[in-house]
Protein backbone atom coordinates (compact mmCIF):
# COMPACT_ATOMS: atom_id res chain seq x y z
CA UNK A 1 0.00 0.00 0.00
CA UNK A 2 1.32 3.07 -0.96
CA UNK A 3 0.58 6.53 1.20
CA UNK A 4 -2.56 8.88 -0.12
CA UNK A 5 -1.36 12.11 -1.02
CA UNK A 6 -3.75 15.24 -0.92
CA UNK A 7 -5.88 14.43 2.06
CA UNK A 8 -8.24 17.04 2.45
CA UNK A 9 -10.98 16.56 4.98
CA UNK A 10 -10.90 15.82 8.67
CA UNK A 11 -12.28 12.27 8.16
CA UNK A 12 -9.88 11.49 5.77
CA UNK A 13 -6.55 12.69 7.99
CA UNK A 14 -8.35 10.76 11.47
CA UNK A 15 -8.84 7.70 9.51
CA UNK A 16 -4.98 8.06 8.08
CA UNK A 17 -3.26 8.76 11.68
CA UNK A 18 -5.68 5.76 12.58
CA UNK A 19 -4.02 3.41 9.96
CA UNK A 20 -0.66 4.69 10.48
CA UNK A 21 -1.19 3.93 14.42
CA UNK A 22 -2.18 0.56 13.60
CA UNK A 23 1.37 0.29 11.33
CA UNK A 24 3.11 1.33 14.01
CA UNK A 25 2.00 -1.04 16.68
CA UNK A 26 2.05 -3.96 13.84
CA UNK A 27 6.01 -3.06 13.51
CA UNK A 28 6.46 -2.60 17.55
CA UNK A 29 5.07 -6.70 18.13
CA UNK A 30 7.32 -7.95 15.33
CA UNK A 31 10.32 -9.95 16.39
CA UNK A 32 12.67 -6.81 17.16
CA UNK A 33 15.53 -6.36 14.74
CA UNK A 34 18.24 -4.04 14.93
CA UNK A 35 16.96 -1.36 13.20
CA UNK A 36 13.41 -0.77 15.31
CA UNK A 37 15.64 -0.97 18.95
CA UNK A 38 17.73 1.48 17.26
CA UNK A 39 14.22 3.72 16.30
CA UNK A 40 12.85 3.03 20.13
CA UNK A 41 16.52 4.29 21.13
CA UNK A 42 16.99 7.47 18.91
CA UNK A 43 13.29 8.41 20.11
CA UNK A 44 12.06 8.02 16.25
CA UNK A 45 9.10 5.67 17.50
CA UNK A 46 7.71 7.81 20.57
CA UNK A 47 8.23 10.52 18.19
CA UNK A 48 6.08 8.28 15.11
CA UNK A 49 3.64 7.56 17.85
CA UNK A 50 2.79 10.79 19.64
CA UNK A 51 2.31 12.17 15.55
CA UNK A 52 0.18 9.87 14.74
CA UNK A 53 -1.82 9.86 18.03
CA UNK A 54 -2.29 13.60 17.53
CA UNK A 55 -4.09 13.27 14.59
CA UNK A 56 -6.53 10.79 16.11
CA UNK A 57 -10.60 11.31 16.90
CA UNK A 58 -10.23 10.56 20.71
CA UNK A 59 -7.54 10.45 22.83
CA UNK A 60 -4.56 8.30 24.14
CA UNK A 61 -2.92 8.20 27.43
CA UNK A 62 0.41 8.70 25.49
CA UNK A 63 2.39 10.98 27.91
CA UNK A 64 2.07 8.26 30.28
CA UNK A 65 4.09 5.81 28.50
CA UNK A 66 6.96 7.35 27.58
CA UNK A 67 8.83 4.26 28.26
CA UNK A 68 7.97 3.72 24.42
CA UNK A 69 10.92 6.38 23.81
CA UNK A 70 14.66 6.58 24.19
CA UNK A 71 14.31 5.10 28.11
CA UNK A 72 12.71 1.97 26.64
CA UNK A 73 16.49 0.98 25.20
CA UNK A 74 18.42 2.07 28.21
CA UNK A 75 19.47 -1.74 27.76
CA UNK A 76 21.65 -3.50 25.62
CA UNK A 77 20.01 -4.58 21.63
CA UNK A 78 21.09 -7.84 23.02
CA UNK A 79 19.29 -8.17 26.31
CA UNK A 80 15.57 -6.04 24.48
CA UNK A 81 15.57 -9.20 22.30
CA UNK A 82 16.19 -11.60 25.30
CA UNK A 83 13.02 -9.83 26.74
CA UNK A 84 11.20 -10.28 24.07
CA UNK A 85 11.84 -14.04 23.71
CA UNK A 86 11.01 -14.71 27.53
CA UNK A 87 7.96 -12.84 27.30
CA UNK A 88 6.59 -13.98 23.75
CA UNK A 89 8.50 -16.70 22.01
CA UNK A 90 9.55 -19.01 25.07
CA UNK A 91 7.98 -21.17 27.85
CA UNK A 92 7.37 -24.27 29.34
CA UNK A 93 4.30 -25.32 27.34
CA UNK A 94 3.92 -22.05 25.64
CA UNK A 95 5.81 -18.44 26.43
CA UNK A 96 4.44 -16.49 29.39
CA UNK A 97 2.31 -14.11 27.21
CA UNK A 98 1.38 -16.00 23.88
CA UNK A 99 0.67 -13.15 21.03
CA UNK A 100 -2.08 -15.05 19.50
CA UNK A 101 -5.31 -14.73 19.57
CA UNK A 102 -6.35 -18.12 19.37
CA UNK A 103 -4.38 -19.50 22.49
CA UNK A 104 -6.35 -16.77 24.79
CA UNK A 105 -10.01 -16.92 23.63
CA UNK A 106 -9.65 -20.86 23.07
CA UNK A 107 -10.90 -22.84 20.53
CA UNK A 108 -8.00 -22.02 18.51
CA UNK A 109 -8.82 -24.30 14.79
CA UNK A 110 -12.16 -21.84 15.30
CA UNK A 111 -10.04 -18.97 15.65
CA UNK A 112 -7.47 -19.31 12.88
CA UNK A 113 -10.55 -20.17 10.68
CA UNK A 114 -12.26 -17.05 11.15
CA UNK A 115 -9.18 -15.07 10.90
CA UNK A 116 -9.06 -16.64 7.75
CA UNK A 117 -12.86 -15.94 6.65
CA UNK A 118 -11.89 -12.30 7.30
CA UNK A 119 -9.05 -12.04 5.29
CA UNK A 120 -10.20 -14.04 2.60
CA UNK A 121 -13.36 -11.72 2.09
CA UNK A 122 -11.12 -9.16 1.01
CA UNK A 123 -9.02 -11.36 -1.32
CA UNK A 124 -5.75 -11.45 1.19
CA UNK A 125 -3.57 -14.11 1.30
CA UNK A 126 -0.44 -15.84 3.41
CA UNK A 127 2.74 -14.02 1.34
CA UNK A 128 5.05 -16.90 2.16
CA UNK A 129 5.25 -20.60 3.99
CA UNK A 130 7.23 -18.63 6.92
CA UNK A 131 4.90 -15.99 7.61
CA UNK A 132 3.36 -15.37 10.83
CA UNK A 133 0.20 -17.85 11.67
CA UNK A 134 -3.03 -15.98 11.10
CA UNK A 135 -3.84 -15.02 14.89
CA UNK A 136 -0.62 -13.17 15.51
CA UNK A 137 -1.39 -10.00 16.84
CA UNK A 138 1.13 -8.47 13.89
CA UNK A 139 -1.18 -9.89 11.66
CA UNK A 140 -4.24 -9.15 13.14
CA UNK A 141 -3.10 -5.26 13.33
CA UNK A 142 -1.81 -5.57 9.90
CA UNK A 143 -5.59 -6.23 8.44
CA UNK A 144 -6.76 -3.49 10.44
CA UNK A 145 -4.15 -1.05 9.15
CA UNK A 146 -5.49 -2.58 5.69
CA UNK A 147 -8.98 -2.05 6.58
CA UNK A 148 -8.90 1.35 7.75
CA UNK A 149 -5.96 2.55 4.59
CA UNK A 150 -8.60 0.78 2.81
CA UNK A 151 -11.68 3.38 4.19
CA UNK A 152 -8.79 6.38 4.10
CA UNK A 153 -8.96 5.94 0.10
CA UNK A 154 -12.62 5.40 -0.21
CA UNK A 155 -13.07 8.71 1.40
CA UNK A 156 -10.68 10.13 -0.40
CA UNK A 157 -12.33 8.97 -3.83
CA UNK A 158 -16.10 10.13 -2.94
CA UNK A 159 -16.84 6.33 -2.25
CA UNK A 160 -18.38 4.55 0.90
CA UNK A 161 -16.66 3.67 3.70
CA UNK A 162 -19.30 1.31 4.80
CA UNK A 163 -18.22 -1.77 4.26
CA UNK A 164 -14.65 -1.29 5.49
CA UNK A 165 -16.24 0.48 9.08
CA UNK A 166 -18.43 -2.96 9.25
CA UNK A 167 -15.32 -4.87 8.96
CA UNK A 168 -13.23 -3.33 11.05
CA UNK A 169 -16.10 -3.56 13.93
CA UNK A 170 -16.78 -6.92 13.52
CA UNK A 171 -12.56 -7.66 13.50
CA UNK A 172 -11.98 -5.80 16.83
CA UNK A 173 -15.30 -7.12 18.88
CA UNK A 174 -14.49 -10.74 17.58
CA UNK A 175 -10.59 -10.70 17.68
CA UNK A 176 -8.38 -8.07 18.83
CA UNK A 177 -10.35 -6.23 21.62
CA UNK A 178 -11.38 -9.56 22.90
CA UNK A 179 -7.81 -11.02 23.65
CA UNK A 180 -5.59 -7.99 23.63
CA UNK A 181 -6.73 -7.04 27.07
CA UNK A 182 -6.24 -10.79 28.57
CA UNK A 183 -3.24 -10.89 27.13
CA UNK A 184 -2.33 -7.69 28.74
CA UNK A 185 -3.23 -9.10 32.71
CA UNK A 186 -0.41 -12.21 31.50
CA UNK A 187 2.26 -9.99 30.72
CA UNK A 188 1.81 -7.22 33.81
CA UNK A 189 2.48 -10.90 36.00
CA UNK A 190 5.72 -11.31 34.58
CA UNK A 191 7.24 -8.18 35.71
CA UNK A 192 8.12 -7.20 32.13
CA UNK A 193 10.53 -4.88 30.84
CA UNK A 194 8.93 -1.25 30.69
CA UNK A 195 9.10 -1.25 27.29
CA UNK A 196 6.74 -4.01 26.64
CA UNK A 197 4.47 -2.96 28.75
CA UNK A 198 3.76 -0.12 27.97
CA UNK A 199 3.39 -1.47 24.77
CA UNK A 200 0.51 -4.20 25.37
CA UNK A 201 -0.75 -1.20 27.42
CA UNK A 202 -1.17 1.78 24.80
CA UNK A 203 -2.44 -0.91 22.67
CA UNK A 204 -5.10 -2.32 24.93
CA UNK A 205 -6.58 1.86 24.93
CA UNK A 206 -5.73 2.15 21.47
CA UNK A 207 -8.05 -0.43 20.38
CA UNK A 208 -11.00 0.05 23.16
CA UNK A 209 -10.81 3.60 21.90
CA UNK A 210 -10.51 2.84 17.93
CA UNK A 211 -13.75 0.44 18.70
CA UNK A 212 -15.34 3.19 20.17
CA UNK A 213 -15.10 4.83 17.47
CA UNK A 214 -16.04 2.94 14.61
CA UNK A 215 -19.30 1.60 16.97
CA UNK A 216 -19.93 5.65 16.80
CA UNK A 217 -19.65 5.85 13.18
CA UNK A 218 -21.75 2.86 12.01
CA UNK A 219 -25.07 1.01 12.35
CA UNK A 220 -25.56 -1.78 10.31
CA UNK A 221 -25.78 -5.70 9.60
CA UNK A 222 -22.43 -7.75 9.59
CA UNK A 223 -21.16 -9.22 6.56
CA UNK A 224 -19.40 -12.35 8.00
CA UNK A 225 -22.70 -13.51 9.90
Amino acid sequence: MTRIEGLTTVEEHQAASRSRFYQALERAFSFPQVTFYQAVRAGQFWRELLESGAGLPYKLALEERSDLGPAGASVSYEEFQAEYIRLFDVGVGRPPCPLYGGVHLGGRKKVLEETVRFYNYFHLHRSQPSSELPDHITVELEFMHFLVFKEVAALHGGRDRTSYLRAQRDFLERHLSRWVPRACRSLERQQPHPFFLALMSLTEEFLTRDLGHVRALLTGPSPFG
